[in-house]
């Protein structure tokens, strides 16, 4: 349910704490015992509960004057002067609703009389075309004058009839005990002749005795359309026609922060655990991103509305702290919604500012600050403080007081604003181009079982999504419960035995394979270096082929990370201690004699993972393996794949070899020999096709005259392949 933005209608409802001043108001009302017209304000901005403490009056008056005799109860009269289009309607209006007021009170004698005469008094009003206190003329409708006698018809051609008219009035009103109180309320919101003539009413032609009239407005306003309409000082006005003038209690901005925050409680942090709740970041975003904005009341309701719209959409998608202050902008200060809109590269994304000296960041917030004077004009350096307190980024490059060190994982899995992947979400209301929600990645990695996960990672694949689902899995990583992490591995490295998932979709994007690895790493890293050495000797142990081929690509990186193997040292590699990878060599050597006994293990695609690690564990044994195996033909160039050189320029790419790179396992010609033999053969036929090429390069490369010579292209190899295909 939206937020209902009308005023209250009693004190029970009232949760800014301005009971006792309504109540102390309407006593005074009460006490003001002269018989003299009275006029008292209410003054206040719009949306500042003006309407909620006239109600409150009323509440109280009618309780306290209960048990008075029907004779004595004031008469309450609201009176709306915005129903009507124009000043001569509001006239008529104003008096036509105090008379059917007065008529309902026929108990009291002397009042009917006074209404009496106050209706004689009003249908000269109408009648005439000259009301010389409001300074406008206008034609009468001639229905106004029905009723009215010839006797006083012919009275009122003679203007002195409408004073001694009033007199009567006024010595009737006197003449009895009920006061009047007119409730005159959102002055504000007539134009300027209106308003005019409303003070004009008050103060002179319905300035009778026993009326007490209370005004609402902004000060402001109308102190200025009476400068306009009068042309003199409208303050000065003011202050002659109302006798006391009330402000509207400043309300406490602790209790509309606590209206404001139960409003949310009843929206959504209930149902947020408090261990999932960023309390810091809350604070931050709170103080600058949203309390500024917080004035009252009103303020609250256009908040919260808008914001449980979208939440209701979008609440799933994207962090409820960042889709809050984001809704704020929108309604408080739409140029900075907008200019966040259209600056996403600059402001969200890795804080890369990181190691940028005082000098830079002082330089890139004067240049915000610049900007911002012509964004924001009310407060640049606000701005600066909200921008800086939702995008870490931004914060890291213009030295902001609070920003976060978070990854873009980290951003994602928390879907922040802040995340390039999840910034359009925050603008578009549109799930559409939501691949991976995040119920389903909650519930994956919370309830699916291995079967379940390995389903869902072939229909991903099927689909071309698994890349989007591993992005986001990357992110989610952290929530994996523990006791699910090995089982996690597993699927994943399954995963990464799908052949298209090594295959990049599109230019400069990766791979579902690269993302997988990723989501590999911060397993390992969330497991200890103990327990991740444990799991890698598992798998080593009871991996099929293809999987084994996997892992060894991970352990040659662990390798290389403690420089065992090559001689790049990275560090993020460093899962296990160095000491550790004793065991898992050893759990290497035994899974490949075990493998060699069974298998070809050249049918490993690509093999140079099964040959690098074990060229370093055991160099001797497989080269007596390879010997054995490069007997066959179709393993002659699944070995050459290792041994190639590739060249590449502007126009073209190709191949060329050296012998003494492959000599040391088979002679040039005996290889030469085995690729001949597989010309138009099932056996050439099955080979993949990167394996093919490498065929028919080394022929030609054989049988070229120069053979430094890089002239042979990958054109000329792939036109000839079909020629090499079995009949």
């Amino acid at each position: 349910m939206f937020c209902s933005d009308k005023p209250i209608n009693n004190s029970k409802d009232d949760l800014l704490n301005r009971t006792s001043f309504s109540k102390q108001l309407a006593q005074a009302i009460l006490a003001y015992a002269s018989k003299d017209n009275f006029t008292i304000s209410l003054c206040g901005k719009w949306g500042s509960g003006k309407t909620s403490i006239l109600n409150m009056v009323v509440e109280y008056i009618n309780d306290m004057t209960k048990d008075y005799a029907k004779t004595e109860q004031p008469i309450i009269i609201h009176f709306n002067p915005w129903n009507y289009s124009n000043s001569s309607q509001l006239t008529v209006q104003f008096f036509k609703t105090i008379l059917t007021k007065i008529k309902n009170a026929s108990e009291n004698t002397a009042l009917k009389k006074a209404g009496d005469a106050l209706q004689h008094y009003s249908s000269i009003i109408e009648y005439i075309e000259l009301i010389p206190v409001a300074g406008k003329y206008f034609k009468p409708l001639k229905s106004l004058s029905i009723g009215i006698g010839k006797g006083l018809l012919k009275s009122y051609d003679d203007r002195n009839s409408l004073e001694r008219q009033k007199d009567k009035v006024i010595d009737a009103l006197s003449a009895q005990k009920q006061k009047l109180i007119v409730i005159i309320d959102d002055i504000d919101r007539l134009n300027n002749e209106q308003i005019r003539l409303i003070f004009r009413l008050v103060n002179s032609l319905a300035g009778f005795p026993n009326m007490i009239y209370l005004l609402s407005f902004d000060r402001e306003i109308v102190s200025r359309a009476l400068s306009d309409e009068q042309k003199c000082d409208g303050e000065a006005y003011l202050e002659k026609i109302i006798q006391v003038l009330f402000d509207v209690p400043e309300v406490q901005m602790s209790l509309v922060h606590q209206i404001f925050f139960d409003k949310l409680y009843e929206l959504l942090f209930r149902d947020i655990p408090c261990d999932n709740f960023e309390q810091e970041y809350w604070d931050n975003v709170f103080q600058y991103c949203i309390a500024p904005f917080i004035k009252g009341i009103r303020d609250v309701n256009r908040i919260i509305n808008v914001y449980r719209f979208k939440y209701g959409i979008m609440h799933n998608e994207t962090n409820c702290i960042d889709l809050l202050a984001l809704s704020t902008f929108q309604i408080c200060a739409p140029s900075i919604y907008n200019w966040i809109y259209i600056n996403k590269e600059r402001i969200a994304g890795d804080h890369y500012g990181i190691g940028t000296t005082g000098i830079e960041q002082n330089k890139v917030k004067n240049e915000l600050l610049e900007e911002f004077k012509s964004v924001y004009k009310t407060d640049p350096e606000f701005m600066l403080q909200a921008i800086q307190t939702l995008f870490p980024k931004i914060s890291w490059k213009s030295g902001g007081y609070t920003h976060s060190s978070e990854t873009n994982e980290e951003l994602r899995r928390k879907q922040k604003i802040a995340c390039p992947t999840r910034f359009p979400l925050y603008f578009n209301l549109s799930l559409e181009n939501i691949i991976i929600t995040k119920w389903q990645m909650v519930e994956s990695i919370n309830s699916y079982n291995e079967t379940d996960l390995k389903s869902l990672f072939e229909k991903l694949a099927s689909e071309n999504t698994l890349n989007e689902y591993m992005q986001e899995l990357l992110s989610y990583v952290p929530d994996i419960p523990e006791h699910r992490l090995a089982m996690f591995l597993e699927v994943l490295l399954d995963a990464l035995t799908f052949e298209d998932n090594h295959k990049v979709k599109r230019i400069f994007a990766s791979n579902s394979a690269y993302k997988c690895k990723q989501c590999c790493w911060a397993i390992f890293n969330r497991l200890g270096q103990d327990q991740t050495t444990k799991e890698i000797i598992s798998l080593i142990e009871t991996s099929s082929l293809k999987r084994f081929s996997i892992i060894l690509e991970m352990i040659i990186s662990i390798e290389c990370s403690y420089g065992r193997i090559g001689d790049s040292i990275n560090y993020n590699y460093r899962v296990v201690e160095e000491n550790q990878l004793d065991a898992i060599e050893n759990s290497i050597k035994n899974k490949l004699k075990s493998l060699s006994q069974k298998c070809n293990l050249l049918d490993v695609y690509p093999f140079w993972r099964i040959y690098h690690i074990w060229n370093y564990l055991d160099k001797e044994s497989m080269n007596n393996y390879l010997k054995e195996a490069l007997k066959i033909a179709s393993n002659v160039p699944k070995y050459l794949t290792l041994k190639v050189n590739i060249w590449s320029s502007e126009k073209d790419t190709g191949w060329f070899f050296k012998e003494e790179n492959f000599s040391d396992c088979i002679t040039l010609n005996v290889a030469y020999e085995k690729i001949v033999s597989l010309k138009r053969t099932m056996e050439f036929s099955s080979l993949k096709f990167e394996v093919k090429e490498i065929a028919v390069a080394f022929y030609l490369w054989y049988n070229s005259d120069n053979k430094e010579h890089k002239d042979i292209t990958k054109q000329k190899v792939d036109e000839l392949i079909p020629d090499w295909e079995e009949n």
